[in-house]
C-alpha cells in the first residue's frame, strides 16, 4: 500500500498548491486595489496643495501651469476645428453665439463696465509752423 500513499500525499500537496496559489492571487488584487487606493489620496493632496498655493513658484508649480496652458491651447485649436467657443467660466466646449453655458449657466455675452471706459481725444493735426 505504499505506492498509494504515496500517491495520496501527492495529491494533498496539490491541493495546498492550489490553495496557496488562490491565496496569493487574493492578496495580488488586494494590494493592487490598496496601492490604488494609496496612489488616488496622495494625489487628492496634491491637488488641495496645488489649489491652497498655486502661486508657490515651484517646479511641481510650474509644470501644473505648463500643462494648464498646453491644454487651453489644445481646446481652443479643437473648438476653431469644430466651430465652438469655450466657456471662460467652466471650460467646456459651447455653441459658438450661445448666451449662455449648456454645462455650467454662466452667461456667455460680454458686458462692458461703464467705469472701465476711457474716452481718448480725438488726435488733431497740427502743422508745423515755419520760423522765417
Amino acid at each position: 500500500m505504499g505506492f498509494f500513499n504515496t500517491l495520496e500525499e501527492a495529491g494533498r500537496g496539490i491541493g495546498a498548491a492550489a490553495k496557496d496559489a488562490a491565496k496569493t492571487a487574493q492578496l495580488n488584487v488586494r494590494l493592487k486595489d490598496l496601492d490604488g487606493r494609496l496612489h488616488k489620496e496622495y494625489e487628492a493632496i496634491g491637488q488641495k496643495y496645488y489649489k491652497d498655493h498655486p502661486d508657490e513658484d515651484t517646479p511641481e508649480n510650474r509644470k501644473i501651469k505648463e500643462i494648464f496652458a498646453q491644454i487651453a491651447a489644445t481646446k481652443d485649436q479643437l473648438a476653431d476645428i469644430r466651430g465652438e467657443s469655450i466657456c471662460p467660466s467652466c471650460g467646456e466646449f459651447v455653441e459658438k453665439g450661445a448666451k449662455f453655458c449648456s454645462h455650467c449657466g454662466a452667461s456667455l455675452v460680454e458686458t462692458v463696465d461703464e467705469d472701465d471706459m476711457t474716452v481718448e481725444e480725438p488726435e488733431t493735426k497740427t502743422e508745423d509752423k515755419k520760423e522765417d
